[in-house]
């Protein structure tokens, strides 16, 4: 007989949390104008998971999706041009004919994963504290750059399916199917641990 405190139910009770975080986040970012507060407010559950704490995955994703609407709204502009920029340098690669000259491609791409490291961890700072966005920028800024690392670790995670679709692209169907299913919000998870040991400090 099962036992609610055996490892594989608690385990299980993740995954579910997650996917279900997952969906929303998925649907939430289809408006776009939504992706923003929809990315915060996956972080803040997932900080919450990873504290311990009490949290309803449904509920308060939708929650902290109203609240971080507007306070995100800066951020959401930031991620739509890391989104952009991504898509320009996988184009890029793939295209027969060159789009950039070698020295701009490393330009963008040096100031794509500066971006992408940046909102690492801006979004979860809007998820754990309030303050302006100009003071979540710049410890965004601070706290990526003093914990190398961990920046790395993150980014790398955040980066994950389009390194794995570069190295096998065969798989580019698999990856996109598992990341609309779980791999956002696994992702945020995994990170949440670090990031939780990195804002306690």
């Amino acid at each position: 007989m099962f036992h609610p405190d055996r490892w594989l139910i608690r385990f299980l009770t993740k995954v579910c949390d997650l996917l279900f975080l997952n969906i929303a986040l998925v649907l939430s970012c289809c408006t776009i104008v939504l992706s923003g507060a929809a990315v915060t407010a996956l972080y803040s559950i997932t900080l919450k998971m990873m504290r311990g704490q009490d949290y309803d995955p449904i509920k308060g994703f939708l929650r902290a999706l109203r609240e971080n609407f507007l306070p995100s709204s800066p951020a959401t502009v930031l991620l739509f041009v890391n989104a952009v920029l991504l898509a320009l340098l996988r184009s890029a690669l793939y295209s027969e004919a060159p789009l950039f000259s070698p020295a701009l491609f490393l330009l963008l791409a040096l100031v794509t994963v500066f971006l992408t490291a940046l909102l690492s961890y801006l979004f979860p700072l809007l998820a754990r504290f309030e303050n302006t966005f100009s003071h979540h920028l710049g410890n965004a800024v601070r706290l990526s750059l003093a914990n190398l690392p961990v920046t790395f670790l993150i980014t790398t995670v955040n980066l994950l399916p389009l390194l794995i679709s570069f190295l096998l692209p065969s798989l580019l169907g698999v990856i996109f199917a598992l990341w609309l299913l779980l791999g956002f919000a696994a992702g945020a998870w995994v990170n949440s641990f670090y990031l939780n040991k990195i804002f306690e400090n």
